[in-house]
Parts: structure tokens; sequence; C-alpha cells
């Protein structure tokens, strides 16, 4: 079993000239079915362009490499048709089995330069959560082999990631000594380090681009009504893949940290249930 995890982030404070919420995490597929999830969003990519071409959410983060690959009228062409591309994508994928695990922190300051100091910490911190629900649900599913994939990190800066993996397979445990309730990871045979990739060279990945970016759209929206865009209408395409759908989503496929608001929790929690659960 493979989990394919990515970052991303939101300002929720208004003139706050840095994000102070960040979301990490992906999708956790079995080996099986990984081919098969690849060969569903080749399939539907194949039907836009060429198959291989990569796509993210914020499409627009790769016009630089499609120009540097003289394929800009491929870009353009898969920028003008980027919501029918995404919901095809959602849409071929649809029967296949994986699990969304994803884990948002939430800074406690409103300063600027406290948060920017703090970045490495809150990205570190957000790992940690996120990798302990999946340890639970390699632990619950068992796996022959269990690996994280990780994204290249912003600034070519693994450290916090490292670092915590090490603690939790050598120790099950984070780097501030809380105890992972699966056990160490070597115990259920995880890679004994995680595993990075470049997004625009692997499917999977872009896949789980995809997802955290319709989630991080829901979270703006549940916080701010205000604030809705395609992916929140998107995420009800994968919404019974989140772990513990669907009465346990939040806390199992969605964590929130411990020091978030009450109301800020809830405000997700209640979200969550009225778009993707209790619809009508």
């Amino acid at each position: 079993m493979r989990w394919y995890a990515d970052d991303s982030d939101i300002r929720t404070i208004k003139d706050l000239r840095v994000p102070n919420l960040i979301l990490f995490g992906g999708i956790a597929v079995s080996s099986e079915n990984e081919r098969l999830l690849r060969s569903a969003i080749e399939e539907a990519k194949s039907k836009f362009g060429h198959k291989r071409l990569p796509i993210k959410w914020n499409f627009k983060d790769l016009k630089k490499k499609y120009s540097e690959q003289n394929r800009l009228e491929d870009y353009e062409k898969l920028l003008s048709k980027m919501f029918d591309l995404r919901k095809a994508i959602f849409d071929a994928t649809s029967k296949i089995e994986y699990s969304i695990i994803i884990s948002i922190v939430i800074g406690h300051s409103s300063d600027s330069k406290i948060l920017q100091k703090l970045k490495s910490d809150l990205s570190r911190h957000v790992f940690s959560n996120s990798l302990m629900r999946f340890s639970q649900h390699v632990k619950e599913t068992n796996p022959q082999r269990a690996e994280v994939i990780l994204d290249w990190p912003d600034s070519a800066n693994s450290k916090p990631f490292d670092i915590e993996y090490a603690c939790a397979y050598n120790s099950g445990e984070t780097k501030d000594g809380q105890k992972y309730m699966s056990g160490p990871l070597e115990s259920l045979n995880f890679h004994d380090s995680a595993v990075y990739t470049r997004m625009p060279h692997c499917t999977l990945m872009q896949f789980s681009d995809l997802i955290l970016g319709a989630t991080r759209e829901f979270v703006q929206h549940a916080l701010d009504d205000r604030k809705t865009g395609h992916g929140v209408k998107l995420l009800n395409d994968v919404a019974p893949n989140f772990r513990g759908f669907p009465n346990h989503v939040i806390g199992r496929g969605i964590n929130i940290n411990s020091g978030a608001p009450n109301k800020t929790k809830q405000l997700i929690a209640n979200k969550f249930n009225e778009l993707y659960i209790n619809k009508k």
C-alpha cells in the first residue's frame, strides 16, 4: 500500500501576508488498485491530450514547465478544459477503491513574522498528524508493505518530514513525544524512509493534488460561505473515499489539530455533513 501525499495552504485572516492554515495528505491505495487507478486517470487525460501531460489543481503553476518543453499549445488546450478534465478524472476513478487521508493544522498566531518562523514546525506537525492516520489505516487493512510517497518539498527542505518519519518508524512517536496508536511504523512493515517524487512526473501524485485542491476549496467555503469554487461541488464525487465515511470522516479522513479553535472544527464538520452526507 502506498500513500501519495502533498501539501497546500490557506490564509484565513484578512490582510495576513502568509498562510496560517496548512493541509497535508492525499490518497492511500493498495498495490493492485494503484495500477487500476493510474490507468483510469491516464485514460481520462488522453481524451484531452497526451495521457502523460502533467496536471494539478492550480494548473497555471505549470505554464513554465510546458513552455520549457515547447508545449504551450497543449497547455492552453488543457487550461481551457480544466473543469471538464477534473470531472472526467474523478468520474473515471469512481469505482476504484482508495482512501483519502488529510490533516489540517491552523497556526495560533495572526502575526506574519511569527507564522513565517513557525512554517517548518507547522509542516512537521501537519505531516505527523496525517502520518498517524495513515499508520492506523495500515494497521486496520494489514497490507504486506506500506510506503509513504511525498511530493518534493518547497525549497528542497525535506528535514521536517525526514525527522518525523524517523521518529515514527523507530519509536512509534512524534518528535515531540506523542505516541502513535499504531505503534512503530517498522512493526507495520513500512518502508524505512519516506520516498520523494516530483508531481509533474507522477500520475497518482497529480491525482492527490487534485483531491487536496478540492478539499482546500471546501475548507475555505466551510470557514466562509462566500468563498465557493469548482472544488466544493467536485468533492462530492470523491467524498465517500474519505477514511471514516460517512460517520467518522472528521478525525479519521480529515484530521484537524487539537489546538484549532472549536468553532473552526465545528464549521468544517457541519459543512461536510451538510454537503456530502446529509445532502438533499
